[in-house]
């Protein structure tokens, strides 16, 4: 099992930065008094993981390797890249240069972006379908185990100690995670095919199927997230208050999610449990709807925390699916496509989210949140029936011909 555990830190430091760009900063700046239309620009800052299919080929193709893994050597470099990032962005005044701040943001989420491309990259040629579960387990599993970092961690010592401690204790972490990446041996040997990683259209008529699940899988739950840390603000929840329960949301809920979907997923296959999860996505996001006006903090702490606990069991069904998915001269590409799209969906979804709730009301967006997840289903069940009739026996085991990974 030791061979997993860079796999939790690979996630881990991803959503330590995705928590800390899209809940962290977004509950400090919500807390000094910015209003949902204001707050709903951070979302750019994210913009880079939804143009990272357009260069993870160049990636792929021209990967640095350490230590007999072929795309180890970049991935600890950008990690490196984005502690000193994180160090740097503590030196900006957070009350006088917010029009510098999004810019910074984007540049730490294009190195996370690109960090992750070499991580997919690791996990998908170490794993097969036997082992890729764990693997799942691992991704989705450190990724809400970085939350708690990337928001409880930086609102706490931002509200104690200010901005400027608030990410260099970010950057101390970032650093601290790359030690079990460089101890622990992962080989992944270079790719013996002929044919180099490159994007071009055929990706996309190739894998249109699971990349239009993929944009409506989670587009009603991107939205109930969005608002998930303005809501709990807006009921007077202080900065370390507000991180401990995205830190409660992060791990029990989280990680009961987790537990849950590697199960079903080990038992019943992912692919089956696709469609049943988007119904309980639709049946929390109707039962917010018709329970906002009468839930205080104590059920609004509950409700969301069923919410992630569904996005969790969500997470690790779709992304064991699309992981099996991937064609085996590309996979760090084609997977990257499939993120890209995720990532579009979850920013489209969080700026409309929020500009709808402040020129309307939080009643408004989240009646029309629980209509998405409604007519969401049926598109979703024609394309999970056309998954699941399609062979793609070259994807079913990525990398396998060139490595056959230990289990345990």
């Amino acid at each position: 099992m030791n061979r997993h555990i860079p796999y939790w830190c690979y996630y881990l430091h991803q959503g330590m930065l995705t928590a800390l760009v899209m809940q962290g900063v977004v509950g400090y700046y919500r807390h000094a008094g910015l209003d949902l239309a204001q707050l709903s620009w951070l979302s750019l800052a994210m913009l880079p993981w939804v143009g990272k299919f357009l260069w993870a080929p160049w990636c792929e193709r021209h990967a640095l390797p350490l230590a007999g893994n072929r795309f180890l050597g970049s991935l600890v470099l950008l990690q490196f890249g984005m502690a000193a990032l994180l160090a740097g962005i503590a030196l900006i005044d957070p009350s006088r240069s917010t029009d510098l701040l999004v810019p910074a943001l984007m540049l730490l989420t294009l190195l996370s972006a690109s960090h992750g491309i070499y991580a997919n990259g690791i996990v998908i040629c170490s794993t097969d379908e036997r082992s890729r579960p764990f693997a799942n387990a691992a991704q989705v599993g450190g990724s809400y185990l970085g939350i708690p970092l990337g928001v409880f961690a930086f609102l706490a010592v931002a509200q104690h100690a200010g901005w400027q401690a608030g990410f260099l204790c970010m950057a101390a972490l970032s650093l601290l995670l790359a030690v079990p990446v460089l101890l622990v041996r992962q080989p992944v040997p270079d790719s013996e095919t002929r044919t180099q990683p490159r994007f071009d259209p055929s990706s996309v008529r190739a894998l249109w199927p699971a990349l239009a699940l993929t944009a409506i899988y989670y587009l009603a739950m991107r939205g109930l997230m969005a608002l998930q840390t303005v809501l709990l603000v807006d009921q007077g929840m202080s900065l370390v208050e507000l991180g401990q329960a995205i830190t409660l949301f992060s791990t029990a809920a989280s990680g009961l999610g987790v537990f849950l979907g590697g199960w079903f997923a080990r038992r019943a296959g992912a692919s089956r449990g696709l469609l049943p999860t988007m119904v309980l996505h639709a049946a929390l996001a109707c039962l917010i709807a018709l329970g906002y006006s009468r839930f205080g903090l104590t059920a609004w702490l509950v409700v969301f925390g069923l919410v992630n606990t569904a996005a969790a069991i969500g997470f690790v069904m779709l992304y064991s699916v699309l992981m099996g998915l991937v064609r085996p001269h590309q996979p760090a590409s084609d997977y990257a496509l499939f993120q890209s799209v995720d990532m579009a969906v979850a920013m489209a979804a969080s700026m409309g989210t929020l500009r709808i709730a402040h020129h309307a009301d939080y009643q408004t967006a989240l009646t029309l949140l629980a209509v998405v997840a409604l007519l969401c289903l049926w598109p979703a069940s024609r394309l999970r029936h056309h998954l699941s009739h399609r062979v793609l026996p070259e994807s079913a085991a990525p990398c396998e011909s060139r490595l056959k990974p230990r289990h345990g």
